[in-house]
């Protein structure tokens, strides 16, 4: 069995996340947009879905998505 981490840490502005394992990573840094205050976590669910190889194809016959919707 292949053992994989990835520590994220909170820090005052974003994220930083190192990870350990096939594919090593990091650190890597998300930063905080004031402007746009979902950016950030979803940044950060992207990383992580793409660290550990979830991040799919349009082809794939089912994946999982990241979508945005706005209150009407």
């Amino acid at each position: 069995m292949e053992k994989w981490q990835l520590t994220i840490e909170k820090v005052s502005n974003g994220f930083i996340l190192t990870g350990e394992g096939a594919e090593n990573c990091g650190p890597e840094v998300i930063e905080e947009n004031e402007r746009d205050e979902l950016e950030e976590f979803e940044k950060l669910a992207w990383t992580v879905w793409e660290y550990f190889g979830y991040h799919g194809s349009k082809h794939d016959p089912e994946r999982l998505l990241i979508k945005r919707e706005k209150n009407k």
